[in-house]
């Protein structure tokens, strides 16, 4: 079994991702699905990615600082306040998942996108918005 690793700009726009990354990942994520097909076909290989949410690497850390907050610094707030689970996604999660998705447990998988993004790529509509200013959105 083979991995990647992917980002939600693949599919949605995230201003201040540029740079060519997200076309990046979109062709990653297709890749994946025509590798699924072809090392599957001639080698019984498994091959799947895990769309990530944001994580403060060092490479993330250097994308996009205006004097304030970095880009990953902002896209961790974002998704706390966000995302269905809300608190900070920590790369063991995401390792977690992957190790899952290289065993046997998930022999009958390939050609998919798992997301390890505290379940924020689920969401239609970001409930920190000024219009929902004065509701109780907490789900408590």
């Amino acid at each position: 079994s083979v991995m990647s690793l992917s980002y939600i700009a693949a599919e949605r726009t995230i201003p201040g991702y540029g740079g060519g990354m997200s076309s990046a990942k979109a062709q990653l994520e297709s890749d994946t699905r025509t590798l699924a097909w072809e090392a599957g076909r001639k080698y019984g290989i498994r091959v799947n990615t895990i769309s990530a949410g944001p994580l403060k690497s060092r490479a993330a850390s250097a994308i996009g600082g205006d004097g304030g907050k970095t880009f990953i610094e902002r896209a961790i707030d974002y998704s706390v306040a966000n995302a269905p689970l809300s608190e900070p996604l920590y790369a063991e999660y995401v390792g977690k998942s992957a190790l899952c998705l290289l065993s046997d447990l998930t022999q009958g998988v390939t050609g998919t996108t798992m997301y390890v993004d505290m379940g924020l790529h689920a969401m239609g509509q970001s409930i920190d918005s000024p219009a929902f200013e004065g509701l109780d959105m907490s789900g408590k």
